[in-house]
C-alpha cells in the first residue's frame, strides 16, 4: 500500500526560506518562507492564528522589492501554517529555481 499523499496543488511550490510579515487586524506576526507557489505558501510564524483568518502577506525577497498579498489562513500544521492566496502572485516570485547551498534554501 502507497503510504504517501498525494499533492492536490495546481501548481508546484519553490523550497525557500524568505522573511514575511503576516498582519490581521491589529496583530502582526514575523514569519519565515518554508514554501512558495503563485497561489499560496507555508510559513513558520512566532505566534498562531486560527485557520479562516484574512491576513496581509509581506514576502521580502533577499533581493528585490517586497511583494504583497491578501491571503487566507487555510490550515495549521504542527511545522507551520499554509496561507491561501487571494490572488497569484506574480510568476517571477512563484517560478524560482531552487539552488541549495550547504543544505539551506536559497533563492536565486
Amino acid at each position: 500500500m502507497d503510504t504517501q499523499q498525494r499533492s492536490r496543488r495546481l501548481h508546484s511550490r519553490a523550497d525557500v526560506s524568505w522573511t514575511a510579515w503576516v498582519n490581521a487586524g491589529s496583530r502582526r506576526l514575523r514569519c519565515h518562507t518554508v514554501d512558495l507557489g503563485p497561489n499560496g505558501t507555508k510559513l513558520k510564524p512566532r505566534g498562531e492564528m486560527q485557520p479562516g483568518t484574512l491576513v496581509e502577506v509581506m514576502l521580502q525577497p533577499p533581493a528585490g522589492h517586497p511583494v504583497r498579498v491578501s491571503g487566507l489562513v487555510w490550515r495549521v500544521d504542527p511545522d507551520g501554517m499554509a496561507v491561501m492566496f487571494l490572488k497569484s502572485i506574480p510568476v517571477q516570485f512563484a517560478a524560482v529555481k531552487r539552488m541549495p547551498e550547504g543544505g539551506r534554501r536559497v533563492w536565486r
